[in-house]
């Protein structure tokens, strides 16, 4: 599918014509509607992962457009005169998509409420044939998906991750509500007894833990409410049908507008549906798992060093908020004015930028310098320039991250102008800012610390003089790239207050 993706993207550009482009759309096109040509044997998990056919259809869903959205879904195709109407209605356009032998042919909101009954749940239902070649594809944000009465699929094209739901091909309840009695609205699991009698939540852990943080309001259309307990403004409804009610609700009060339904992927999980968790709507529009979200704030950054990447929503990288996360945002939020803060005095200290006021300088900070949370204090400090900054992964002890202040082991002298907020300390083993304080005794940067075992057994006679680089380097050279006059290597030196000495690292 690579060679699709790069004939499509080269066909609109103009670059190997329009004929070939027109063959590798159809090409797509083909690939996503062979899933309704997969034999009955074929539709069961076990089989259907191992065919061509599904992999193929997913690798296609990751390169669809708006042509392919338009022309593939049935609901465009006429309606065929052989298809049976709904005998529960008299309108005579209404089609069916559900054969029961007791009560004829019916349509989807017949269907759910004429078998909600104890009695008529156990009728014997088929769907109509053309319905079981009924397909519906959809491109929502980067994420393509094609729905089958028992298959839903969804790709996405940034991520390349993908999911697969295989629905209940003998109930055949896919459309309407997921109130009903006898469904569970989390996990789409069936019965007729148990919790799901008299409810709409079964007896898994998992869903019975969401239903408890779920809000339990009724939209006025009829569908619960998908959104979490004690929200002070509902989520709108996700279900399909009432998608374009929705936005002409939110164009009103000018409001985003949904680009989700309860059937599109959390984009940060990509795990379940919208619609199998509680999910809020941030302020940018977008629709997330409330859990998700908490999950994501809480975990913050990976490796030692500050970034806020993990802060912004996945889709359109605006900033997430929601009332519902303002505790959690708080601390964070605040981080981000502390970087801000001593980034502004740091640059205007090393001249680097003269019209401060007009750039981002929190996304400054994150590009030039390196910040670090101090597991004392708890505030950021500085740990060099992120060009010298090694990734050094997730396995590190935050315990060892301590700022100059707070490790203050050689005495050094408060600024009297900035206090201790940009005290640092020379690396032991190199002429770098320190970031890691350990044992209580030696402060490391960033890249001595990933190879302390080593470094802590050389005799200090066989460590390189200055300049010195990091891992005991020897370099090149007679200036010290701190440019400051310090012992020799292998011992502790504060570096004083960073700022006032205007210092330069690798």
């Amino acid at each position: 599918m690579t060679i699709v993706f790069v004939s499509l993207k080269f066909g609109k550009q103009g670059k190997l014509g329009e004929k070939w482009c027109q063959t590798t759309k159809a090409a797509i096109a083909e690939a996503v509607l062979n899933l309704t040509r997969l034999d009955e044997v074929f539709r069961s998990p076990e089989n259907c992962v191992k065919t061509a056919t599904l992999w193929l259809a997913l690798a296609s869903l990751c390169v669809l457009d708006n042509d392919h959205v338009v022309k593939l879904s049935s609901g465009q195709w006429a309606i065929s005169d052989t298809r049976p109407m709904c005998s529960n209605h008299d309108d005579g356009e209404t089609p069916a998509i559900i054969q029961c032998e007791s009560c004829g042919s019916l349509c989807g909101d017949c269907d759910r409420f004429l078998h909600l009954n104890r009695k008529t749940r156990m009728h014997k239902r088929t769907v109509c044939k053309e319905e079981e070649e009924a397909i519906r594809v959809e491109l929502h944000e980067s994420c393509g998906r094609t729905k089958l009465f028992w298959l839903l699929a969804l790709a996405d094209s940034k991520t390349l991750k993908a999911m697969v739901e295989f629905r209940d091909g003998s109930h055949t309840i896919i459309s309407g509500s997921q109130d009903s009695v006898g469904r569970c609205r989390f996990c789409g699991i069936t019965g007729n007894s148990g919790l799901l009698e008299i409810g709409n939540v079964c007896a898994d852990p998992q869903c019975q833990e969401y239903a408890a943080g779920s809000c339990m309001k009724t939209k006025p259309c009829g569908h619960a409410c998908g959104g979490v307990v004690n929200e002070k403004k509902c989520l709108p409804c996700l279900q399909h049908v009432c998608h374009a009610r929705e936005n002409d609700t939110a164009e009103g009060l000018n409001e985003p507008k949904l680009t989700q339904d309860a059937d599109d992927m959390c984009m940060i999980c990509f795990v379940e549906a919208l619609a199998c968790a509680p999910s809020i709507q941030l302020e940018c529009g977008h629709v997330f798992h409330y859990h998700c979200c908490k999950a994501v704030l809480e975990k913050r950054w990976t490796g030692p060093r500050i970034t806020f990447g993990f802060s912004l929503c996945p889709i359109c990288k605006a900033d997430i908020k929601h009332a519902m996360l303002a505790d959690i945002l708080e601390s964070i939020n605040s981080l981000k004015l502390d970087v801000k803060r001593k980034a502004l005095i740091r640059i205007k200290y090393e001249g680097l930028v003269r019209d401060t006021e007009s750039r981002d300088l929190t996304a400054l900070a994150m590009d030039r310098y390196a910040y670090y949370v101090c597991f004392k204090c708890q505030k950021a400090y500085y740990g060099g320039e992120a060009r010298c900054d090694v990734e050094i992964g997730e396995k590190f002890n935050p315990e060892e991250l301590v700022c100059g202040g707070c490790s203050d082991v050689a005495r050094a002298q408060m600024c009297p102008k900035h206090g201790t907020d940009f005290l640092e300390y020379k690396c032991r083993y190199c002429c770098s800012v320190a970031v890691f304080f350990c044992f209580g005794t030696t402060h490391f940067c960033d890249t001595c610390h990933d190879d302390f075992q080593r470094l802590t057994n050389i005799p200090k006679s066989k460590l390189p003089q200055c300049p010195a680089g990091p891992k005991a380097k020897q370099l090149i050279g007679d200036e010290c790239p701190l440019h400051v006059i310090h012992p020799p290597t292998g011992e502790e030196f504060a570096l004083g207050c960073g700022v006032c000495r205007n210092a330069q690292t690798f």
